[in-house]
């Protein structure tokens, strides 16, 4: 057993340009999870936030380039890569 500290999750709407994380889980109602999740939002993932400006995000996940308004992204919880 590793007595590594818990990260915080960190909601994909509030990491840096530039950042890359890796999906700790995905909230919402069934419809959400199951867009996010054909889309590649999976846990475990690892999500590149290309950039980040008002009400959207840009990231790469699995080689393709999305753009997300950060009321989706509020959905996708991070962690450290």
């Amino acid at each position: 057993m590793t007595n590594k500290p818990m990260m915080p999750a960190l909601p994909l709407s509030l990491v840096k340009a530039g950042e890359t994380v890796k999906v700790s889980r995905v909230k919402g109602g069934d419809d959400m999870k199951r867009h996010l999740n054909d889309i590649g939002f999976v846990e475990g993932s690892e999500v590149h936030v290309v950039s980040s400006s008002g009400a959207n995000i840009i990231v790469t996940i699995l080689g393709a380039r999305f753009g997300l308004d950060t009321k989706v992204a509020q959905h996708v919880m991070t962690v450290a890569a």
